[in-house]
């Protein structure tokens, strides 16, 4: 599973269009589509930076449904975003309304997984996506063991996105452990930036996603997002 994080509407929805289009044709799987929130307390400076932009030039969550609703390629979709915003339109109304434009799962950065079942309770019925970080503890591991939908998201690197792709041993140990006891696929996400580092999130998971790198890229033009993209998609 290869996927790429991309901010809706970032640096403006033609662009973004395009940049979905390049990550099929270079052979990712999914893409994950972050609807820009005014705290995001997972990114790092470049992200947040960037979903300000979008939020400055009008870009939300109905504006991100509309355009998922016009998505007519074959990655699959996922959606990043925060409680506030799930929980602002409604629980059950924004899990159906993400259902309808074909959403597979949703990525809510600041629930933690014990709270999944409170969403699941008011009406949420898309598939949560799980964490699991260097800090999992033993029993967290197990849980997870569990997870029969989605996939497994682990955040490889301590703190917020943009940091360096290095998991320590321990970490690995981790990752392996889920990837051969879980039911869903293991993800991995925060760091990886380069085809050695997807090469070396592919040795330990089922997959990764790469998000400050892809949207830095972009940022710096389309033609620099798509040679990027494509020494990526030959992992």
């Amino acid at each position: 599973m290869k996927g790429l994080y991309l901010i809706a509407g970032y640096p403006d929805f033609e662009t973004f269009s395009r940049a979905v289009e390049i990550a099929e044709a270079a052979g990712f799987d999914f893409i994950e589509v972050g609807i820009p929130f005014s705290d995001p307390v997972a990114d790092g400076p470049f992200l947040t930076k960037a979903a300000q932009e979008a939020i400055k030039k009008g870009v939300s969550f109905e504006r991100a449904l509309d355009w998922m609703r016009s998505y007519k390629g074959s990655l699959k979709l996922y959606v990043m975003t925060y409680a506030n915003v799930l929980w602002a339109m409604g629980l059950e109304k924004a899990s159906k309304e993400l259902e309808k434009v074909g959403v597979e799962g949703v990525i809510v950065a600041d629930l933690p997984n014990s709270e999944h079942g409170f969403f699941k309770s008011n009406g949420f019925s898309l598939p949560l996506i799980s964490f699991a970080t260097p800090e999992s503890r033993r029993k967290d591991i197990k849980e997870l063991e569990k997870v029969n939908e989605g996939f497994i998201y682990f955040v490889s690197v301590r703190g917020t996105t943009g940091g360096r792709f290095n998991p320590d041993e321990e970490t690995k140990e981790k990752i392996l452990h889920l990837k051969n006891h879980c039911k869903v696929p293991v993800v991995l996400g925060f760091g990886i930036s380069t085809k050695e580092d997807a090469e070396e999130a592919l040795k330990l998971a089922h997959g990764f996603v790469i998000g400050t790198e892809a949207v830095r890229r972009l940022s710096s033009g389309i033609k620099d997002f798509e040679s990027w993209c494509f020494e990526i998609g030959k992992v």
